[in-house]
């Protein structure tokens, strides 16, 4: 059968093509495997093989007798094969499959098939087909997805010059596959040959191929016999051959570099080192595979019809496998060997981290094997920071404190970890932030749980953290925007520091690293902070130092920024009535005071702020935490006397608020204090002054994106120009703002009754109007029960000419909402940022 197949001249596929055209199936794999074996194939396998070899019907008849022959005298003599092998030989036991065959019955029966054989007519050209060219490059994976952007670089046009492909990427990220389909994709142009070697750089239990043994095999695979000289001979004989070739698997340049052919063609370099000194080569490093393609890859693995309805278990399957192609493999192959398992099921063991890397394994092979020799490969100086990385808890970890954990210099981790990054076991996303794929980091910490790494990692968090939040009070300058900066690309790591400190039992890290965070993460809440806090509450419970307080007060802000604002006053309320006189204390009262207020509550709001500055002033320090509640305290009584009407009264404690801010430093929430002093001086009819605290605020919120601040600055800013004799400046800045204001109804209506205040100057008193119904019916909407009774003022002011009656009616109602509010109607609850303070 071989000596048919390679007169016929024709390809495995096109055989499998010959025979598809006649309803027959002769598989590619099934042909390499029956040609390769010393066994007898079936029937039907023979059959469609001569056919598609070209035999005319009448030569069937010779190879069939052919078959029957070796297949009685293997019926004859197996029991006694049987007797003499023992069990341990179990020849012929599946009579569905290839029978092995003995040569004696072979010769007996060969010659049937090499008359059938000469019997094969000429081609077209009238000659026997030539010799076909080598051709070594394994069998192409059929369910290969995706990479086309990769395959279009190793299949574009060479145009007769010699190009080197070095492919690098981590174990298991598809690299032979990849080298092998752009093999099968190239074969035809490259007719002197296409050769592949494995070089056996990381492969388990053997050990990486020497330039001999890698040459031997080359020239082997070119029919030709080793001799001395074997670089200088393979240099001879592909000086002006066109070949393909594939080097996979290789330890480093030094072993390929002798293995380059010396004429036209293209060579396929893998490995899992980047081979940057290899001279000319087109570095490709493999990434692992996109969402969308990895579950294409594990479908055509599984089966469409098995995966279709559960596409949630697939997508949850490839973010476990992190589009790694040999753990999808491996997942693939062992859910479509469990018939009885749905995908979700699957999906729900690989969920337990502990059990992940033994459900990657299949006959020996496995992630954690890959993993393995390429961890067999790293110095040892550099596996204390594979184990460091292993064992950080963030997403992604600067060499600082890498180095910290490994107990070395940052400048020595930063070499280790780029000769990691080399290896593809640690990842460089952006310059200077490293970071492992899922699979690997489990691997790291399945050879290292060291809690002493654990530990300094914390200590390093909370020095850092404590000098950067200091440096942040400081102003601005360079050294407030590094640590602002670096308090930034942190915030990640320290929360899932804090949860890492709760997790392994040090609780005095964990509320201790929240405490040094809280004014960072009062102006930087999200989602994760109400987490972070809630560990940080339990940690101060455990070890009763002072901080459970402060810790309510901060997850009190975080919930106050996520809109719970329910859950916000519960935990404000419950710190406000914990024994002590402590800034800790004083705090949360001024925060109280500052939730009550927003509320409308103005009584409450300033018997809490009342109460928390008589105990600051028993103290004889104040730290940043009791000059911020300070600030809290002096704006609150004074915002709460400016509702009131009492603007005279009110400025005294915004201007103490403002010089405390000024104490305070870069931490004040300056743009609170300057809007509500601006607001006062503007009723009290010193405009300039006004108007510089709120340029200076509109910077601020500008820069801190407060976007609704923003149109509140720029309102005041718009009242302030109206009162200089420029109404139409102050049309425009007004507009501007209302035109910035989407979402909160009550500023909206403030907007608009400035706005219409501003209209009417200019005597466009139709367009005021309008103003103010639309400020009514927003603040109806949103139940604002302030801005109602200024709306219903400013429309009883415009009407009492034209319409008196309508008039008297809004002001008698306006004046039923003021009594009750306890408040005076020109002015309004300011702003105020969520967990702004």
């Amino acid at each position: 059968m071989r000596r048919l197949k390679e007169r016929s001249g024709l390809t495995y596929r096109q055989l499998e093509e010959r025979a598809a055209e006649r309803g027959e199936v002769l598989a590619r794999s099934t042909t390499a495997d029956v040609l390769r074996r010393p066994a007898l194939p079936r029937p039907d396998v023979v059959v469609a093989f001569v056919r598609a070899c070209g035999c005319p019907p009448e030569d069937i008849h010779d190879w069939m007798a052919a078959h029957r022959r070796l297949a009685d005298s293997q019926a004859t003599g197996s029991q006694a094969i049987d007797s003499q092998a023992g069990d341990s030989q179990a020849i012929g036991s599946q009579t569905a499959g290839p029978q092995a065959v003995g040569p004696s019955e072979f010769r007996q029966a060969a010659s049937l098939g090499v008359r059938a054989v000469a019997r094969i007519p000429p081609t077209e050209a009238g000659t026997v087909p030539p010799v076909r060219a080598p051709h070594h490059v394994p069998r192409d994976l059929p369910d290969f997805t995706g990479r086309e952007q990769e395959m279009s670089r190793l299949t574009a046009p060479v145009e007769g010059r010699a190009v080197v492909h070095a492919i690098d990427g981590m174990a298991g990220v598809g690299k032979t596959a990849l080298a092998v389909h752009a093999g099968h994709l190239l074969a035809d142009r490259f007719p002197d040959g296409r050769l592949f070697v494995d070089l056996q750089g990381y492969s388990e239990g053997k050990t990486p191929l020497t330039t001999d043994e890698a040459l031997e095999i080359l020239l082997g695979q070119l029919g030709i016999a080793a001799s001395d000289g074997l670089e200088a001979n393979w240099r001879v004989q592909t000086a002006n051959a066109r070949l393909l070739v594939i080097l996979d698997n290789a330890v480093d340049e030094q072993q390929v570099a002798p293995l380059l052919p010396s004429g036209p063609g293209v060579t396929i370099v893998t490995s899992r080192s980047r081979l940057a000194g290899l001279a000319a080569a087109r570095p490709l490093s493999l990434a692992v595979l996109p969402d969308q393609e990895a579950a294409a890859f594990f479908t055509r693995i599984v089966g469409a019809d098995r995966v279709a309805d559960e596409p949630a278990a697939v997508a949850r399957i490839v973010q476990l496998c992190g589009g790694l192609p040999l753990a999808l493999r491996l997942s693939g192959a062992r859910l479509a060997h469990r018939t009885a398992w749905p995908v979700a099921h699957l999906s729900a063991r690989l969920g337990d981290s502990r059990r992940r890397l033994p459900e990657l394994s299949m006959a020996g092979q496995g992630v954690a094997v890959a993993f393995r020799m390429s961890y067999a490969q790293v110095p040892s100086e550099d596996k204390g920071v594979f184990h460091a990385m292993g064992l950080h808890p963030g997403a992604d970890a600067d060499a600082a404190v890498v180095a910290a954990m490994a107990g070395m210099s940052p400048d020595d981790a930063d070499d280790a970890l780029q000769r990691l990054v080399d290896v593809h076991l640690v990842e460089e996303a952006v310059p200077g932030r490293y970071r492992q794929h899922d699979l690997v980091r489990q691997y790291a910490r399945s050879l290292s749980l060291d809690r002493q790494m654990v530990k300094r990692m914390l200590d390093h968090y909370l020095a850092t953290a404590t000098d950067a939040t200091a440096r942040l009070g400081t102003g601005t300058g360079p050294e407030t925007a590094t640590a602002h900066a670096w308090l930034t690309a942190e915030r990640s790591n320290l929360l899932a520091a804090t949860r890492c400190a709760t997790a392994e039992g040090h609780s005095d890290y964990a509320w201790r690293l929240a405490v040094v965070l809280w004014r960072f993460l009062a102006r930087n809440l999200a989602g994760d902070s109400i987490e972070l806090l809630e560990q940080g509450v339990s940690a101060a419970r455990e070890t009763a130092d002072g901080g459970e307080v402060l810790l309510n007060t901060l997850l009190a802000l975080a919930h106050w920024s996520a809109g719970h604002t329910s859950a916000a006053h519960e935990l404000l309320a419950a710190s406000a009535k914990s024994r002590g006189s402590t800034e800790f204390h004083a705090h949360a009262l001024a925060l109280l005071g500052l939730m009550l207020l927003r509320r409308g509550a103005l009584d409450a709001a300033q018997e809490h702020a009342e109460q928390a500055f008589a105990e600051l002033a028993e103290l004889t320090a104040l730290s940043p935490l009791g000059l911020d509640a300070k600030i809290i305290t002096c704006w609150t009584r004074g915002v709460v006397r400016g509702l009131r009407g009492e603007h005279q009264a009110a400025l005294p404690y915004l201007r103490e608020a403002y010089a405390s801010c000024a104490e305070l430093g870069g931490l004040a929430p300056n743009d609170h204090v300057l809007t509500a002093l601006a607001r006062c001086l503007i009723l009290l009819g010193d405009h300039d002054e006004a108007f510089g605290h709120l340029e200076q605020s509109l910077v601020v919120r500008r820069a801190i994106g407060d976007r609704e601040g923003e149109a509140e600055a720029l309102v005041l800013l718009g009242a302030v120009q109206r009162l200089r004799g420029n109404p139409e400046d102050a049309v425009r800045t007004q507009r501007s703002a209302v035109h910035m204001l989407h979402g909160d109804p009550r500023l909206q209506a403030c907007a608009r009754i400035e706005l219409g205040a501003t209209l009417t100057a200019l005597g466009e008193t139709a367009t005021a109007i309008h103003e103010y119904e639309a400020a009514l019916a927003l603040a109806v909407q949103g139940r604002h029960s302030h801005e109602r009774a200024r709306a219903l003022h400013q429309l009883a002011q415009t009407l009492r000419v034209d319409d008196p009656k309508t008039a008297e009616r809004h002001q008698r109602r306006a004046t039923e909402i003021t009594t009750e509010l306890g408040v005076q109607h020109e002015t309004s609850l300011p702003h105020l940022r969520p967990a702004g303070w």
